[in-house]
């Protein structure tokens, strides 16, 4: 797929289908990551891929925050949401955590560093998505999670900033228009 179509064609997948994917492309489009421009080489970025034991660790975690969202709906409710999010989760091929380093002394170093791991999902995004294999960048809840960051073993210094649900899609959806003259200015 040529540089710029991949740019241009990427989409967030959310649903996804249960087919693997080599994990040498897991292993490309992680070198494609450590390639992402990053101020005086920090490198902050650091990838946690999941084995089965811990995405059931992972799934059952992100299924207790999303059921939360609906105990006033019922146990019922709660329960099925739970099993919706769990079961997603256990079915993706590859499920990977991003963090970057924390900087609290240092706030311009701190969004230097934030800013250089993001380029490298999304390098390691498009390096999947030349091979048709689709991502999703999951944040909120889940990246501000203190047992979410035990259970993927980060260390303390780091800051979770994304997990990546990885597969083939089921769907890609269409492209959303952008609004190109509202963010350009040419001074």
């Amino acid at each position: 797929m040529e540089l710029k179509q991949g740019l241009l064609s990427r989409r967030t997948i959310n649903a996804f289908k249960k087919d693997p994917v080599e994990q040498s492309l897991i292993e490309d489009a992680i070198q494609a990551a450590i390639h992402a421009p990053n101020h005086k080489m920090t490198e902050p970025w650091h990838f946690y891929i999941f084995t089965e034991e811990t995405k059931k660790k992972v799934a059952a975690r992100r299924a207790d925050l999303k059921a939360e969202k609906f105990v006033d709906q019922g146990s019922e409710r709660a329960k099925e949401a739970w099993e919706k999010n769990y079961q997603f989760l256990v079915d993706l091929p590859w499920v990977i955590a991003v963090t970057t380093k924390r900087n609290e002394e240092n706030l311009i170093r701190a969004k230097e560093d934030y800013a250089a791991t993001a380029a490298a999902i999304q390098n390691f995004m498009l390096s999947l998505w030349a091979h048709g294999v689709g991502v999703k960048w999951a944040t909120g809840r889940m990246t501000q999670d203190e047992e979410m960051h035990h259970i993927i073993g980060a260390k303390e210094d780091e800051e979770l900033i994304g997990i990546l649900f990885i597969g083939y899609p089921e769907i890609v959806p269409k492209a959303k228009e952008r609004q190109e003259k509202e963010v350009v200015t040419w001074v």
